[in-house]
């Protein structure tokens, strides 16, 4: 298999084995979360763990660009657009429930929404369906602490490409 450029299943065991220094995998790490979920629990981060959330934003954004080879490697850009909103799904998953990460949220969805504008690829769906389910997310914090919906303030009068921002904005004008 590594001839024709793939990983058989002994390569990945053994970067797994790697990753995880031969201690066994934990429950949480074998856990696939398909979709971001909220976690249901109040609390900001740190100023040194939201430096640290924004870092890995930042970076794995950086799958997410425009497409501009040919149709021979489509798949493979899509494979990167996938891998961004399965990391993505992770981070935001584990996000505490506040205004704090309302708002990095809100900023995420903005950053994806541009990028979306910009000549990203989306015909599959994969960052869409991403944004459309943080924005579900980001609801579910307004359930919990209405304070949160504070965030959605800054997008009244924006037009998204898929119209996510709607709901939130809905939910300011239901607050009063």
């Amino acid at each position: 298999m590594g001839d024709q450029g793939y990983l058989c299943k002994h390569m990945i065991a053994v970067a797994i084995y790697a990753i995880f220094r031969g201690r066994p995998i934990s429950a949480q790490d074998k856990e696939i979360i398909e979709t971001p979920i909220c976690s249901g629990k109040l609390g900001e981060l740190s100023p040194q763990k939201l430096a640290e959330v924004k870092k890995q934003i930042t970076n794995i954004l950086k799958l997410v660009k425009p497409y501009t080879g040919p149709s021979r490697i489509w798949f493979s850009y899509q494979d990167k657009l996938s891998e961004a909103a399965v990391r993505l799904t992770a981070l935001v998953s584990k996000l505490p429930v506040s205004l704090q990460t309302a708002n990095l949220l809100v900023n995420l969805l903005k950053r994806l929404d541009r990028k979306l504008s910009n000549g990203v690829d989306d015909s599959d769906g994969t960052i869409g369906d991403f944004i459309q389910d943080t924005v579900e997310v980001l609801k579910q914090f307004a359930k919990l602490d209405p304070n949160t919906i504070k965030a959605f303030k800054k997008l009244q009068g924006i037009s998204t490409t898929f119209g996510w921002e709607e709901e939130l904005v809905e939910l300011i004008r239901s607050e009063k």
